[in-house]
């Protein structure tokens, strides 16, 4: 019987270091070109319903050849509740949905949380989160686990109680020293790893220490002002394909992974790492959440078809 994941399944399932480092090997290995290429992405818009609608083309997982389905809203303000994804068969029966929203945190803090592996400086202990929202919570809860000398969170929001709110929620679950910071250049200041997240405040490059690195999964973070220190930009993107956006010289991540390229020239540079999508890996997701779900027995049965009578 197929399934429904709310969005606290979605983050039970993700949540899970074994499974998160069946990810981070996904990402590895599309970054690398171990995989299919696969086809792209085709959205629909559905001027009737005002909905747009996102196939994803079937292929293999864990659970057989699957392809998704994602719908939205074709309003770019329209909220993020109510978005769906849809898990369907190769024969087309419906396997399961999920909240694309919920996912969607998770699918963009897996691959910066390989990332990180790879472009922090050695030992990081303090991380300056931006933005107090799903995303947020999501890039935390993944980098606590790609980063496991992590002690120390300041979190960065527009609005105070709600950041106050999530700090403590954070330390909380994490176990980790998580604080609340009113000063956004300060957050940057002392931190080893700045993540920038949906609803931020703006951040400043030439905030950071030297040799930090920014996650920067909105790539709206504002260029440095001085150039007393170097900033490495680095793009996620497979090797042997140079990144389709970002500034000339940008990095494809695939190409540090591969061994191919080093991410700083001196230890004193910094790295700006900017989040895109990555071919294969939305849907390679959810397929793998939803296969997850069921080992662990989440989510919600959800009837399909005709009762019997």
């Amino acid at each position: 019987m197929p399934i429904m994941l709310s969005p606290q399944d979605v983050d039970d399932v993700f949540d899970d270091e074994g499974f998160l480092e069946e990810r981070f090997a996904d990402v590895q290995r599309l970054l690398l070109g171990c995989s299919p290429a696969p086809c792209a992405d085709t959205p629909v818009d559905v001027p009737s319903s005002r909905l747009r609608v996102t196939v994803r083309p079937d292929a293999p997982g864990p659970l057989g050849r699957c392809s998704t389905l994602r719908i939205d809203t074709s309003s770019p303000v329209a909220p993020a509740a109510g978005r769906v994804e849809l898990v369907l068969a190769d024969d087309g029966s419906l396997l399961g949905l999920a909240d694309a929203g919920a996912l969607d945190g998770w699918r963009a803090a897996v691959p910066s949380g390989l990332a990180a592996r790879y472009l922090a400086p050695p030992g990081p202990q303090a991380l300056g989160l931006f933005g107090a929202g799903e995303q947020a919570w999501a890039c935390l809860l993944v980098l606590r686990r790609a980063l496991p000398s992590l002690a120390v969170v300041r979190v960065v929001g527009r609005d105070r109680a709600r950041t106050r709110k999530f700090a403590l929620a954070a330390g909380r679950y994490t176990g980790l020293t998580v604080l609340a910071s009113d000063d956004p250049s300060a957050g940057a200041r002392h931190a080893d790893v700045v993540v920038a997240t949906g609803g931020h405040p703006p951040v400043r490059a030439d905030w950071l220490t030297a040799g930090a690195l920014l996650i920067d999964q909105t790539d709206t973070t504002r260029p440095p002002r001085l150039a007393r220190t170097a900033v490495r930009g680095v793009r996620l993107a497979p090797a042997g394909r140079p990144p389709a956006t970002g500034p000339s010289g940008c990095l494809a991540l695939g190409e540090i992974v591969a061994g191919r390229a080093l991410p700083r020239r001196s230890g004193a540079d910094i790295v700006h790492y900017r989040s895109a999508d990555l071919a294969g890996w939305n849907g390679l997701a959810a397929v793998a959440g939803l296969c997850q779900a069921w080992r662990r027995d989440l989510g919600t049965p959800l009837p399909v078809g005709r009762s019997g009578r």
